[in-house]
């Protein structure tokens, strides 16, 4: 028993003696000046030229460049503004055609017919004004889906003209 621990103490005293030394090793390499280690030097006496990373905006055509337009921010001022100002001219739109051109139009015409071609100008004009305000004032002209709606509705409208022209 006793044989097998001095055995064991023996291989175990090299090992411990040379990792101490690997430690004392390890920290001399520390001590050391580690700018005579490093071979690339920076000459800071040579002028280098830099290369420019700020971002070019380049200028491109305004279709080709319509995501950038969509953006359009609107506060809540801007918005009560604008509803605002559609809701005027529809109210004012209403008066004028459905009130005061129905009876202009039920002299000569029947009172379906004329009933439908007052609301129809009224629809029709109503779309004009929204593109108005919402695309030209708001700017949302550049807006495909608004620009969609809205030639949608315009086409829509002068269907309804000429069905209300048609009809007797």
């Amino acid at each position: 028993m006793i044989k097998k621990f001095l055995f064991i103490l023996l291989l175990i005293l090299p090992l411990s003696v040379y990792a101490q030394g690997k430690k004392n090793d390890s920290l001399k390499v520390t001590k050391q000046d580690t700018s005579k280690m490093n071979t690339v030097q920076i000459d800071t006496s040579k002028i280098v030229n830099q290369i420019d990373t700020a971002k070019q905006v380049i200028k491109t055509d305004s279709l080709i460049n319509l995501s950038g337009k969509e953006n359009v921010r609107f506060t809540n001022v801007n918005l009560f503004i604008y509803i605002a100002i559609s809701l005027i001219g529809f109210g004012f739109f209403f008066f004028l055609f459905v009130k005061t051109l129905f009876r202009t139009f039920h002299k000569t015409k029947s009172t379906r017919q004329s009933l439908l071609l007052s609301w129809n100008l009224f629809f029709i004009v109503s779309v004009i004004w929204v593109f108005i305000i919402w695309g030209i004032v708001a700017g949302l002209w550049s807006s495909a889906a608004f620009m969609t709606i809205l030639i949608f509705l315009f086409i829509l409208s002068l269907i309804m003209s000429i069905i209300a022209l048609k009809s007797k």
